[in-house]
């Protein structure tokens, strides 16, 4: 207990004292964070705050090589230890690079990915995991990859929630706290000295950082903080109770990663870019809602309180007990999420439009498969007078009224499909009369659904009328075969949520059949 209070005070006193002259040195050289729309504070302010974390972190580690001490002790008998201060400095460095000069986020994954590896080859790995009331499972070659993903899941969470003042710290010092009485509770030694050094430097960081802040932590700060909730939450695992070796921090650091996983979804669903900066993370939701900057934070400090208290209860919680903690985090979080606007874009309304797009456009849904018989046999119809009978079957099936045909420059039209009109069985007399300014129709061909519709509905309002263009483009020159009208009375039947796009195959099928019966006379 004496080795975790002294690392607790030395970063304390650490981050209490270089901190601010941190953001002296970042004033001077001009390394501050400018306001911007997606940013909440409204004058510049130091950014290069992890740097004081980085170091604050570390100086208990670095006075006790100087002298005999438990902690000493610990970190040489531990094999993993350089390949963690190793991952520290590598991730670290690209979060402060970015700092001084943005970097691309390929830059900016690829050291966190390379951080994660360094690490997991060092032995700090997510090998197995245990599911709640079923038992654990061997990851074996997927070990790697999950190690990977936990790491920059967690980098990046701690990244993007550092958008209010003081809100990554907190979170992080409340996590930390979490993690320390666990693994003190375990008996694992060294994750809890590093959780208590962790835990000192951020609660002397706050002191600058809360509300209004006077120094940012920058990307090398939360970059730095991730990095370390990462690999000492796996190192403080207890493999032996009910919980999987990382769901004690999932909990306790519950809010920044759905907060993450959400995100690109989001961004995914508004036809963003995954990984563009936006601004609808909750926090941001939160002061949109009308809450100060300051309540905001509060109020994400009260859930990671928490979810923390909830992860120390469930490491000794029996299989009961944990299902019902289970069970009320669950409830919360779809609460929480659907009073700040989180759970919109999973609400089943969109999600089954959204499925049945992907089901449409992928050809699986039966009205866009029976709808694709029609396209083929247009596309395979070699004369105009199965063209023409295929295109009025597939219209009867999209509800249409009333169709006309007008084809120009046929080169073999069948004399038959000339000057007729189509009715309900497809029989009938044409009335067009061309304009005299365009070219002469040699085909004009008309279908209606039934023999109450007239031409003169074209005049008439509540009506959908379409005009489509039948072209082909070869080398830059377009050759137009003719248009095919279309009406729809609206007030009948209601338009599908797909004619338009079936209006279309069926406009590209119709130029391609007609393309093959060469009906364009280039002459």
């Amino acid at each position: 207990m004496t080795t975790l209070i002294f690392t607790f005070f030395i970063s304390l006193a650490a981050s209490f004292l270089l901190t601010p002259l941190a953001g002296k040195a970042a004033l001077r050289w001009n390394l501050v964070d400018l306001p911007s729309a997606r940013k909440v504070h409204r004058k510049p302010v130091p950014r290069i705050g992890g740097a004081a974390l980085f170091l604050s972190f570390f100086l208990p580690f670095f006075i006790s090589f100087l002298h005999p001490t438990q902690i000493r002790t610990l970190v040489f008998a531990d094999a993993r230890m350089p390949f963690f201060v190793a991952g520290a400095c590598l991730v670290f460095t690209v979060g402060f690079l970015d700092d001084l000069k943005p970097l691309s986020f390929t830059v900016k994954f690829a050291g966190q990915i390379a951080a994660a590896v360094v690490v997991y080859y060092g032995g700090i790995r997510v090998s197995a995991l245990s599911i709640p009331f079923s038992g654990g499972v061997n990851l074996g070659y997927f070990s790697l990859p999950a190690t990977v993903f936990w790491f920059v899941l967690v980098i990046n969470a701690m990244n993007l929630v550092d958008g209010l003042d003081g809100l990554a710290a907190g979170i992080s010092l409340f996590a930390s706290v979490t993690m320390l009485f666990i693994c003190v509770a375990d008996g694992r030694i060294l994750p809890a000295v590093g959780f208590a050094a962790l835990a000192g430097t951020l609660l002397a960081f706050l002191r600058y950082n809360f509300n209004p802040a006077s120094i940012f932590m920058g990307d090398g700060g939360s970059y730095f903080l991730g990095y370390l909730l990462a690999s000492m939450s796996i190192m403080g695992a207890i493999k032996e109770q009910m919980a999987s070796a990382i769901m004690i921090p999932v909990i306790a650091l519950g809010v920044p990663l759905i907060d993450t996983l959400i995100a690109p979804i989001r961004r995914f669903v508004l036809g963003k870019k995954m990984f563009q900066p936006d601004s609808s993370h909750l926090h941001h939701r939160l002061i949109k809602l009308g809450f100060t900057q300051r309540r905001a934070v509060l109020i994400i400090y009260g859930c990671t309180i928490l979810l923390g208290i909830s992860s120390i209860i469930l490491v000794h919680a029996q299989d009961e007990t944990a299902a019902l903690i289970l069970l009320v985090i669950g409830a919360g979080i779809i609460f929480m999420g659907h009073y700040v606007g989180l759970m919109d874009y999973f609400d089943s309304r969109w999600v089954a439009n959204w499925l049945h797009d992907v089901t449409d456009v992928t050809g699986l849904s039966h009205e866009r498969r029976s709808f694709l018989n029609y396209q083929m046999t247009i596309f395979n119809s070699r004369d105009i007078e199965h063209l023409w009978k295929a295109v009025c079957g597939a219209l009867k099936y999209l509800e249409f009224d009333l169709a006309e045909l007008i084809l120009y420059d046929l080169k073999a039209a069948p004399e038959e499909t000339k000057d007729r009109e189509a009715g309900p069985s497809g029989q009938g007399s044409a009335d067009h009369q061309p304009d005299s300014e365009n070219p002469e129709p040699i085909a004009d061909l008309i279908w209606k659904r039934h023999n109450t519709v007239s031409r003169s509905w074209f005049s008439h309002k509540g009506i959908l009328k379409i005009e489509l263009p039948l072209f082909s483009e070869e080398d830059g020159d377009i050759h137009i075969f003719g248009s095919l009208m279309l009406l729809k009375k609206i007030g009948r039947n209601e338009t599908g949520h797909y004619t338009l796009k079936r209006i279309e195959h069926l406009r590209r099928a119709m130029s391609s059949a007609l393309k093959d019966i060469n009906i364009h006379n280039p002459a």
